[in-house]
């Protein structure tokens, strides 16, 4: 890999962290598109996608942990693992696609 594209990825993945680490302050408080669209359509609050047979549960629900959904700290967290699982599993993707070319 060049010194350029190594350059590139790690001000990506710092541009990421970042963004996850400020994202909990600046975020709407109000409801997403998705939980508005539930609002509209009369789905009950106590809803859930346990609900479903066959779906697990999110790791980590409402970009938080359980035991303390309101700990900025901890989304900030949840948000940086999901970030780093995310890219990591990127990355494995890419590299079995090279592998195989």
């Amino acid at each position: 890999m060049d010194k350029k594209d190594t350059y590139l990825i790690v001000v990506a993945v710092v541009i990421c962290i970042v963004i996850c680490c400020l994202s909990p302050f600046i975020a709407s408080p109000d409801p997403d598109g998705l939980e508005k669209s539930a609002e509209d359509s009369g789905l009950p609050e106590d809803f859930s996608i346990e609900e479903i047979k066959g779906i697990p549960g999110a790791i980590f629900p409402d970009y938080a942990f359980a035991n303390d959904p309101e700990n900025q700290v901890l989304q900030i967290v949840a948000l940086v693992l999901g970030t780093i699982v995310t890219l990591v599993a990127g990355y494995g993707v890419a590299a079995i696609v090279r592998s195989r070319n």
